[in-house]
């Protein structure tokens, strides 16, 4: 599959992507963790998504590069103390600020019948769904291992650790959902 025009795309927009994704978790009630970091070290992060995603495209979209990448993430967010919801949640940033804009691109898919269209786009969703995946299950092999050596862990350093973001729905701010029918 051809992705030249989107990989040409990212290259040429990853400080704009990567500004886009900033300016989200500022914005999100949800990113406590990311916020308290500074905005080089947030952009420099976000960038590092995208140049990541540029090479798995290059490389023919392999799992085993999307693993080492977003396993690398989920062991190093678990040893900086972020939660997981919140780490899962920069990666949902990071996908609607990619969809947000290549949306209204259409010169990024020439000639593109639809079938073929909906192959590069299931592909793309792809690195997102991995990328999501392989952090969870690297975030939760440092948790158990952590427990191993340790077995100091209380249930309140767990509930940080694995729910802290989880909804209270007298304080949801509504427009940071996307609705959809299931």
């Amino acid at each position: 599959m051809d992705f030249s025009k989107i990989i040409s795309f990212l290259e040429a927009n990853i400080p704009t992507l990567a500004r886009a994704y900033y300016e989200q978790v500022q914005k999100s009630d949800f990113m406590l963790t990311y916020r308290k970091l500074d905005e080089p070290k947030i952009i420099l992060r976000e960038e590092a998504v995208f140049k990541n995603m540029i090479e798995w495209l290059k490389t023919g979209a392999s799992n085993d590069k999307a693993e080492q990448f977003f396993e690398k993430i989920g062991r190093e967010r678990f040893n900086e103390r972020f939660p997981l919801t919140e780490i899962n949640y920069a990666l949902y940033i990071t996908k609607k600020v990619f969809w947000s804009f290549v949306a209204w691109k259409p010169e990024l898919f020439p000639n593109t019948d639809f079938q073929t269209m909906v192959e590069q786009m299931t592909v793309l969703g792809n690195f997102f769904d991995l990328g999501s995946f392989y952090i969870v299950r690297s975030y939760l092999n440092e948790l158990f291992n952590k427990i191993d050596e340790a077995s100091k862990l209380t249930k309140e350093d767990m509930k940080k650790l694995l729910v802290k973001g989880e909804f209270d729905k007298d304080n949801l701010d509504k427009s940071e959902i996307v609705w959809r029918n299931i």
